[in-house]
């Protein structure tokens, strides 16, 4: 297993080593903070990210998402006991 030092840019940006992003094989990485500092992780094609930041929230797949999908999230985040509205068109 490798080591690399990482330097973060003025932009905020961090620059992955060429090894590792050609072993992951995705453009798409999933960041998240746990007890241990960052952990970065390709995203899966079926993987659904729940995001939040000062602007909102949202849900992002890469390969989008069927409304079903969606409706579990949600209750998987908040909880099963909340209800989901739907508008009649």
């Amino acid at each position: 297993m490798q080591t690399y030092t990482l330097k973060i840019f003025n932009t905020g940006q961090v620059t992955l080593p060429k090894v590792w992003r050609d072993r992951v094989g995705t453009k798409n990485l999933v960041a998240e903070e746990t007890d241990e500092g960052l952990l970065i992780k390709p995203l899966q094609i079926d993987d659904i990210v729940y995001y939040q930041s000062k602007d909102g929230f949202g849900l992002y797949c890469e390969k989008g998402l069927p409304v079903d999908k969606i409706i579990s999230k949600i209750k998987n985040i908040h909880g099963s006991d909340r209800k989901v509205l739907k508008k009649n068109r």
